[in-house]
């Protein structure tokens, strides 16, 4: 008998929603098992992205019901705001009649896939039962003070009108239009997860072997608990008067206060204010002036993956404990939405400081005993060159040198 998947395939599917096949069972004896693949933007059509992410899903799906398991294997649509309102404006649509003209026709396109999915648990992040609970888990929130408001540098896409994530921005450009992504300072509400930041940091350690030691990182990055020391690089009155007396310094967080008398470099983010002010008053080269600006315009992961790159601003602070001059860079490395876009460098005890130093004959003083002197010394071990402190265990060290500030 020859396979006709028209014929084969229809008359299957249809039995097995008519049976209601997929759905989970009303059991409380059976072991429960959710598998939720990401939902789709209801954009009009599948392809194949979709049918390997849900094929995976649905494997698993099977897998787990062949063991036993109750499964709730459930489908959505994920109609986010303004990439549908941008397309129905685009059409010549009302968005709500783009947006579920597109998931009835996508609905038959994943039909035809023969995935195991629960039909009656379906549902659109547009609807508005489900709005609705959006809404009381936002104002629940905003009454227990989990909710903030705050300017931050955000990705903007000028052609979607939206801001994108890291992960959406390529090279530089919007993952949906291609287009040149904008570093942009806007304000938003924001949840609080620093409150629960220790909770959420210690169960990352439950991950460690199962997840890519990467996806760990930037998770715990994502998370942003950080201890240690903010204090202030004053400008020095060169500096001063160069940029017109509109700056008088910046502050700087660092975990690592060990290390203070080790600085030979500060570095700001291509997007800080004293960084626009030198560019807007055309203190610095033409070249490197619109060099520094396409480093702004590069999304956080676009330049956490590219080589180090920065250049010298002309300006010096002063060091807070020793009255040294240290130079000021602007360095595509420094991110304006951690520690205030500022960072003191220790190249000696620092591997990212350490790349940029060498790269462009930065100097170098170690500060910390140990290590081969060929590279970024992060162990531990007994402060050298750091006046009063010098032989003192470096852990020991960041206490007394936090409370001379």
């Amino acid at each position: 008998m020859s396979y006709k998947p028209n014929e084969i395939e229809t008359k299957w599917q249809q039995i097995w929603n008519d049976r209601g096949a997929f759905e989970p069972l009303d059991s409380q004896d059976l072991p429960k098992k959710y598998i939720l693949s990401m939902f789709p933007f209801p954009s009009g059509r599948l392809h194949m992205g979709h049918v390997r992410n849900y094929s995976i899903g649905d494997a698993m799906a099977r897998y787990y019901r062949k063991q036993g398991y109750n499964v709730l294997h459930p489908i959505g649509w994920d109609a986010f705001g303004m990439p549908a309102e941008n397309a129905a404006i685009k059409h010549g649509r009302h968005p709500k009649d783009w947006t579920y003209s597109n998931i009835d026709y996508m609905r038959k396109e994943l039909n035809s896939l023969g995935l195991s999915f629960s039909k009656t648990r379906e549902f659109a992040t547009c609807d508005e039962l489900y709005t609705r609970w959006e809404q009381e888990f936002i104002i629940k929130m905003f009454e227990d003070k989990l909710l903030y408001r705050e300017s931050t540098t955000v990705n903007w896409c000028e052609d979607c009108h939206t801001v994108l994530a890291n992960e959406q921005v390529e090279d530089g450009c919007c993952w949906r239009c291609d287009n040149p992504v904008q570093q942009k300072e806007m304000p938003g509400y924001y949840i609080d997860i620093l409150k629960y930041a220790d909770e959420l940091l210690e169960d990352l350690k439950l991950l460690e072997g199962h997840w890519p030691s990467q996806v760990l990182a930037m998770q715990s990055n994502w998370i942003g608990k950080s201890q240690g020391l903010e204090f202030r690089f004053n400008l020095s009155p060169e500096s001063k008067t160069k940029l017109s007396d509109k700056f008088d310094g910046f502050d700087v967080f660092t975990t690592r206060a060990d290390t203070i008398y080790g600085v030979t470099y500060s570095a700001l983010a291509p997007e800080h204010p004293i960084v626009k002010e030198l560019i807007k008053s055309k203190l610095l080269d033409s070249e490197i002036a619109s060099k520094i600006e396409a480093l702004s315009n590069m999304s956080e992961r676009d330049r956490a993956q590219a080589t180090k790159e920065g250049y010298d601003l002309g300006i010096t602070v002063i060091h807070p404990i020793t009255g040294e001059q240290i130079p000021v860079w602007t360095a595509n490395f420094v991110l304006a939405s951690y520690g205030g876009g500022a960072v003191m460098a220790v190249p000696t005890h620092d591997e990212r400081d350490f790349e940029f130093a060498t790269q462009y004959n930065l100097p170098l003083k170690y500060v910390i005993d140990g290590g081969d002197k060929n590279g970024a010394y992060t162990g531990e071990g007994k402060l050298t060159n750091s006046a009063q402190f010098t032989g003192m265990p470096n852990t020991q060290a960041k206490e007394e040198i936090i409370k001379l500030f």
